[in-house]
């Protein structure tokens, strides 16, 4: 089984609600897994001690990740990206979200390795996609 760490920025709480299911899945596949608020996070380092590690950002208006916390961290920690296995998913409330695949094309630039297509929800996610994240988390655990 892999250890899966989560790094989150949540905004409007559509993020977090993703992260949640995403949570159960893992919790339901008895995966261990830690959950980091990037707002809150001490020590860069300690999430990286993963086996696969999921991001979930909200798109900027500019169809960019967060850009208070999630740039800065993408750019400090660019060297610990390569050949790590990650997974990403997030909201956007406006655009197509288009930031996801922006955000797939710098982590594959960092070294790193996407586990699985991304999930981008448009607004606060509804039973039907966090029943899909769920199950996304417990397709990622047993890799």
């Amino acid at each position: 089984m892999n250890k899966i760490n989560i790094v989150y920025y949540t905004f409007t709480g559509n993020t977090l609600r993703m992260v949640k299911a995403f949570e159960k899945g893992l919790q339901e596949a008895n995966v261990p897994f830690k959950s980091y608020s990037i707002v809150e996070l001490k020590d860069d380092n300690e999430v990286f001690d993963c086996e696969i590690l999921a991001l979930a950002s909200p798109a900027n208006q500019t169809e960019e990740i967060e850009k208070n916390y999630f740039q800065p961290f993408m750019e400090r920690n660019a060297k610990k990206f390569k050949d790590r296995k990650i997974y990403l998913f997030g909201t956007f409330g406006w655009g197509s979200g288009k930031f996801m695949s922006n955000w797939i094309k710098q982590v594959e630039e960092l070294g790193a390795k996407i586990v699985e297509l991304p999930m981008a929800c448009k607004g606060s996610p509804n039973s039907e996609t966090k029943e899909k994240l769920a199950n996304m988390a417990k397709k990622i655990a047993t890799m």
